[in-house]
């Protein structure tokens, strides 16, 4: 990366002073690291914030469990896509003895992660969403939990937010 220091008059050169190397030209990768300097994407997190996620388990306790309803029995699989790292989405679809279906959605809940007015909190909230690149992903919260324990990976325990309704048949009004 390049900070130009005196921009070129009178006849003179421009002049300027390299301030980083991010790669070799055409070397892999190299394209999308000068996206995000040119964008000032936050790319990495602050060790406070990966020091506050290293805290957070990575299993869930029974002492957590209270107060939630336990989905568990449910054939329930994640909407993400195949190459997707952080399946954060999820649904569950039955036929009800009455002819219509009950849908279930369910998000993954970091909010029970990610309290309010803490370090990870507030890092969530300047990023606001992950970046999906071509080849990366920069993402809202960091990989201990994005992946981790925020993440429906299959025959994982996790916590979500659900709602479940039911959908009848659609019929034509008169």
């Amino acid at each position: 990366m390049l900070k130009l220091q005196n921009i070129q008059k009178n006849g003179k050169s421009a002049e300027g002073k390299i301030v980083e190397v991010i790669g070799k030209m055409n070397q892999a990768g190299v394209d999308m690291m000068c996206l995000i300097r040119e964008h000032h994407l936050p790319y990495e997190f602050p060790e406070p914030v990966i020091e506050e996620a290293n805290q957070i388990r990575q299993k869930i306790e029974l002492k957590d469990i209270p107060n939630r309803v336990d989905l568990r029995d449910k054939l329930i699989f994640t909407i993400d896509g195949e190459d997707a790292k952080d399946l954060d989405d999820a649904i569950c679809v039955e036929k009800l003895e009455n002819g219509n279906y009950k849908l279930g959605v369910h998000i993954a809940d970091v909010s029970y992660y990610v309290r309010e007015g803490t370090q990870l909190d507030k890092e969530a909230y300047i990023r606001g969403t992950s970046i999906y690149m071509l080849d990366r992903v920069i993402p809202m919260l960091p990989t201990k939990l994005s992946n981790g324990i925020c993440s429906l990976n299959e025959k994982e325990d996790r916590f979500t937010l659900s709602i479940e309704m039911e959908i009848d048949s659609l019929r034509k009004s008169d």
